[in-house]
């Protein structure tokens, strides 16, 4: 049964962008992250910018191949990635361009990998952020987010660290991360000022039957910092955040 529930989570994070232990490439990230899709999709179709090729699937690759983002939300940004050195020491430098190809920004991260970044909109807010995992690890992955704020200037939000990345129906991030086989931390983030602020953790710890196997679960919700932001008492972010189905994943 243990087994059948580790392969379960697994499954459901099939669009995970990390890679946990049992699959130390990578894994696409939760949530509809391909390369150049969002929710948000603007009507007709979208002539690209950059003379670069749309980024894909190219983990296998020692320095991924430059290529471009395409959003699809209102603003209908392209982000050119281009990588320079191999492995985890190489850099990526994205370059922001307009519907009409005006360049409106510049940034670069280090420690990029060969995992390409992403767009999704993480805050149901009608604008995609830009996802960078910045550093693998045999089960989290460490992820930098970029922010559009009021004046359509995207900046550095901060960084998360987990196997997977989704949205709750109330438009908080949800960091799905792995602290060991027994127990699984789900973080509920908020942007505010266009930074990213914890709010509360589901420590979900997986209980042993007494044969080595799975037997049942306990959530329990950890005030981050951010517990006074949702407006719940403890008891009640309890029972609210226990049953989010990014935690009833893990749980089942």
């Amino acid at each position: 049964m243990g087994r059948n529930l580790v392969a379960g989570v697994l499954a459901a994070a099939t669009l995970t962008l990390a890679a946990c232990a049992q699959h130390p490439a990578t894994a696409p990230m939760a949530g509809n992250l391909a390369p150049h899709t969002s929710d948000h999709v603007v009507p007709g179709p979208v002539t690209p910018v950059s003379d670069l090729p749309p980024c894909g699937d190219i983990a296998s690759a020692a320095t991924p191949p430059d290529c471009y983002l395409q959003s699809h939300d209102a603003a209908g940004l392209t982000f050119e990635v281009r990588h320079r050195g191999t492995g985890q020491q190489g850099s990526v430098a994205i370059t922001v361009l307009d519907p009409v190809g005006a360049q409106l920004q510049t940034f670069t991260e280090q420690a990029v990998g060969t995992t390409e970044p992403r767009l999704r909109d993480l805050d149901n807010d009608g604008r995609d952020e830009l996802i960078i995992p910045i550093m693998l690890a045999s089960a989290n992955t460490r992820y930098v987010i970029y922010h559009a704020g009021g004046d359509g200037q995207l900046r550095r939000a901060g960084e998360l660290a987990g196997i997977g990345i989704d949205t709750s129906a109330a438009g908080y991030t949800v960091v799905t991360a792995r602290d060991s086989y027994e127990l699984w931390n789900i973080e509920f983030w908020t942007f505010d000022a266009e930074k990213l602020q914890p709010l509360v953790t589901a420590e979900v710890r997986l209980l042993d039957d007494g044969t080595g196997h799975v037997g049942g679960s306990e959530c329990t919700v950890i005030d981050s910092g951010g517990l006074n932001r949702t407006g719940l008492t403890p008891d009640q972010a309890t029972g609210q955040f226990c049953a989010e189905p990014t935690v009833l994943r893990v749980r089942r």
